[in-house]
């Protein structure tokens, strides 16, 4: 056991030591301020952020579903510039820190990444959004993408400029030395002169779990940097993650949960049986990345004398990726069992239906790809007559996949080389009108004739006088089957498919009214040749059409120091056996906010979130996947939390009791997904702390 858990003094030793690092690191260069030249696309999109960084900041909201952001010109010098890039080109986007006043809370459970999330009841555990259009893309690698939350990539880091030094500091802390569960983030970034930035991130999970065999625990780091000048601009990222979790395969009597009072014995969340034990799944990833612009321009008189002005016309770009990922899922659960004919097997070899090597379980795949992009971009407004940028590429991929066999020295490698080329073009400046349309086109090698147009477009109008806007977005795919749908090896699951493209269709559109707080949203896609885990959990191909239709709204109201915030999500698929989705979906949160004095402001409040009963998604550990099971609901029963929120300058702190439905409600049933349920009623504290002067 103490292989998956560091100790509770080894993580106040963490947490002292970066502590201490980023205290002294921000002391030894307090006093060597820079003077940064503000990136004139970068703005918050936050409703509600501390105001003690990004002040020149308006509020501008931003293009959802992948889609490039919005951007604004400001004039003012920053404490600090953040933005995120485009893995592809390196193009730079608009981003916020973490620095919400409010709802701080939220942000720290499983359940605050949607309004309605599915995951094991255990933080750091794999997770599903149950919202269809919140799910992404899924990748080469998919072991990696139950753990989308904690991942950390290149298009998720946050890049900075800065003045002065900047770290913070989160922690968050809930249950006894048994079933504890922290969770440990500090970031710290600093320039050099004002040209350089270097920063890193780390973030660790220890949770012990609340049921038994459900121990969870991750290890991530990152490291980056930029170079900006006139001439030169260079992204560089590095990170490391390691996500190890016990698999107990979910609870084997839900009365235990449901109705506790017919156990005829006491007994805690530890004791109820679960259909594993001794079983884990782990799951690394090494990545590095570096972009390179070099941009083509004009120097021109500004209206001091003597003083020029670079004016950049074209970009030259390349940028690099490398990924190593690894996956292993291993028992050493020695339990025995005798079968009718005489046989004698493991005992988690008698949960499944196929034995595929007779030793005990121990699968591992492994995948690593390489990347490499040229691009040529022109700049939107070098000229008043340039209304647009135009971004082309070419783009190559090398794969490389390891995994089980039965053959040689008991391995199977696959190679694929592929070549995309696309463009992008963009509009993102102006008030009334921005889009951004983007294409790529497999031309050769594995992913020949695989495709993607997508595009969305804003405009703002007056509504009473004041501003709203309208935005819409639109995409077709044409979509290759990834090798591991096509061909994957392990103990329990062999398959060798032969899947014909999907292909998907989606148009939305969103209305969001600022001066009423209202966010409309609607959205349709069409999918031809769906490829889901099925009941079986194993790849299955729906060749028929099926639709999506999901319309959500987002309404706030403030009434002086009284807040109630709500996002209602109704969604409906023409097959649910294929797509199971929940009919309604809703986030609740009702709040006092309020300073006691000058320098302290208090959120107390009380929020939920709910779905409606549907076939939720089961999960199967052994292949790190969720399917699609038709033997349990899941639903009707909300997940209450009880919280206060307090901010002090540079500090947020919270305390909360979650999941207090529990305690009010005859019969509970708190499942988020069938067979685990969510943790019982448990008092949660954490503290953020930024350090900057």
């Amino acid at each position: 056991m103490t292989f998956f858990y560091v100790s509770l003094q080894a993580m106040k030793e963490k947490l002292l030591i970066l502590c201490l690092f980023s205290f002294f690191a921000t002391m030894l260069v307090a006093q060597q301020p820079h003077i940064i030249v503000p990136d004139s696309s970068l703005i918050t999109n936050e409703r509600d952020s501390l105001g003690i960084i990004m002040e020149q900041s308006k509020r501008a909201d931003g293009i959802t579903r992948g889609a490039l952001q919005d951007t604004d010109t400001t004039k003012d010098l920053t404490r600090y510039n953040v933005w995120r890039i485009n893995e592809r080109t390196g193009e730079r986007y608009t981003a916020t820190p973490d620095t919400l006043l409010y709802n701080y809370q939220q942000t720290t459970l499983p359940d605050g990444n949607s309004v309605a999330m599915g995951y094991l009841g255990n933080l750091g555990s794999p997770v599903i959004s149950k919202l269809f259009f919140d799910r992404g893309e899924g990748s080469q690698f998919f072991f990696y993408d139950a753990y989308y939350p904690y991942n950390m990539d290149v298009d998720k880091q946050l890049f900075f400029n800065t003045r002065i030094p900047y770290s913070r500091i989160n922690y968050q802390r809930s249950g006894s030395n048994m079933n504890k569960e922290e969770r440990l983030e500090t970031r710290f970034t600093m320039n050099f002169n004002r040209h350089l930035n270097f920063g890193f991130d780390l973030d660790f999970i220890n949770a012990k779990g609340f049921y038994a065999s459900q121990a969870a625990k991750q290890n991530n780091f990152s490291v980056y940097g930029n170079y900006l000048s006139d001439r030169i601009e260079v992204h560089a990222f590095a990170s490391q993650t390691s996500a190890t979790n016990y698999e107990n395969g979910g609870i084997t009597d839900s009365t235990f949960i449901t109705n506790p009072e017919l156990i005829e014995q006491s007994f805690n969340s530890q004791d109820i049986p679960t259909r594993f034990v001794d079983t884990w799944n782990r799951v690394k990833t090494k990545q590095y990345y570096l972009s390179a612009r070099y941009n083509l321009g004009y120097n021109e008189p500004t209206l001091t004398p003597g003083d020029k002005k670079f004016v950049p016309v074209a970009s030259l770009i390349l940028t690099s990726r490398y990924k190593d990922q690894y996956r292993r899922f291993l028992s050493y659960d020695t339990a025995r069992v005798t079968l009718p004919n005489g046989d004698v097997v493991g005992k988690i070899d008698t949960l499944y239906s196929n034995n595929y090597y007779k030793s005990a379980v121990d699968d591992s795949t492994r995948f690593s790809t390489f990347k490499n992009t040229l691009a040529l971009s022109m700049r939107e407004g070098f000229r008043d007559w340039v209304k647009f940028g135009l971004t082309v590429f070419v783009e190559h991929e090398s794969r490389n996949f390891n995994l089980l066999d039965t053959v040689a020295d008991g391995r199977y490698r696959h190679n694929e080389q592929t070549t995309t080329i696309g463009g992008i073009l963009s509009k993102q400046q102006g008030k009334y009108l921005r889009f951004n349309a983007e294409a790529d086109l497999g031309v050769l090698g594995e992913n020949l004739g695989e495709f993607r147009l997508s595009g969305n477009i804003k405009t703002t109008f007056n509504i009473a006088g004041k501003d709203a806007n309208l935005i819409g977005e639109a995409y077709i795919k044409n979509l290759k089957p990834k090798f591991l749908e096509r061909q994957y090896h392990s103990k329990y699951f062999w398959w060798n498919n032969d899947f014909d493209d999907t292909r998907r269709v989606y148009i939305g559109g969103k209305l969001v009214i600022p001066f009423t707080k209202t966010t409309l949203s609607v959205g349709v896609e069409n999918i031809q040749n769906l490829i889901y885990f099925d009941k079986t959990s194993l790849p299955f191909q729906e060749n028929e059409n099926i639709q999506v239709v999901s319309a959500r709204i987002d309404q706030d109201f403030k009434f002086g120091i009284f807040n109630w915030n709500n996002s209602i999500v109704y969604q409906t698929s023409s097959n649910e056996e294929a797509i199971p989705l929940p009919t309604l979906s809703a986030y609740s949160n009702i709040f006092l906010k309020t300073k006691i004095v000058d320098e302290l402001t208090l959120q107390l409040g009380v929020d939920a979130h709910y779905h409606t009963e549907y076939y939720a998604p089961g999960y199967e550990p052994a292949l790190l996947q969720f399917y699609n099971q038709r033997e349990k609901k899941v639903g009707n029963y909300p997940i209450v939390t009880g919280y206060a929120n307090m901010h002090l300058k540079q500090m947020r702190f919270f305390v909360m009791m979650y999941n207090i439905a529990d305690l009010v409600i005859e019969k509970p049933n708190y499942f988020s997904l069938p067979n685990y349920p969510v943790n019982p009623t448990l008092f949660k504290l954490g503290v953020s702390v930024n350090l900057n002067n």
